[in-house]
């Protein structure tokens, strides 16, 4: 399967985002498979790239020795033929995000947005600055219990909530009064 087109998932009104190093734009004629192993679609040069980083042999300190270890990691040798074999036949496609996932990827795209979506609340929706961040936060809070299949907010859970903001504030209290008093 030749890629036709490249797909980018832009927010509204962005370009590409080139600052990042290792952002690259794909040629229409790289080929992508999807590897199982990674549960993503790439090209041969980024397969081969990942085989060379975690294939072989490598150390860990170990604390108790007080010394680096050899350890044992993906056989190089093995995955750059599973590589070879992922390219040689035809693609496949890959299966279909779960619920969970597709929960989980809603969460991070509204994380990816959280700028946007408070300054709209502040700027459409008339909110102070706060109140929009303590909003983004709660609605964020709970897509993550969701994701997570978790239960709601537990009244201890809220009290440690509250207390820790209170404590956040007492401290912004005192930097500002060390501020001021080093300014005197």
């Amino acid at each position: 399967m030749k890629v036709k087109k490249c797909i980018l998932f832009l927010k509204q009104n962005e370009g590409l985002d080139t600052s990042f190093h290792n952002s690259k734009i794909m040629h229409p004629a790289e080929e992508m498979r999807y590897w199982p192993r990674l549960g993503i679609y790439v090209s041969r040069i980024d397969a081969e790239s990942y085989c060379g980083k975690v294939g072989g042999r490598h150390t860990h300190l170990d604390d108790d020795l007080e010394e680096f270890v050899p350890v044992s990691t993906h056989d190089e040798a093995a995955m750059r033929k599973e590589v070879e074999m992922l390219f040689d036949n035809p693609p496949v496609e890959s299966p279909v995000l779960s619920d969970e996932i597709q929960l989980m990827v809603k969460t991070i795209q509204f994380e990816e947005n959280r700028v946007a979506t408070i300054k709209k609340w502040i700027k459409e929706d008339g909110m102070e600055k706060q109140e929009a961040k303590d909003r983004f936060q709660k609605e964020m809070d709970a897509m993550v219990r969701e994701a997570l299949g978790l239960p709601d907010e537990t009244e201890q859970e809220k009290e440690y909530r509250l207390r820790a903001k209170a404590t956040q504030e007492e401290n912004k209290r005192r930097a500002a009064e060390l501020d001021a008093d080093s300014e005197e």
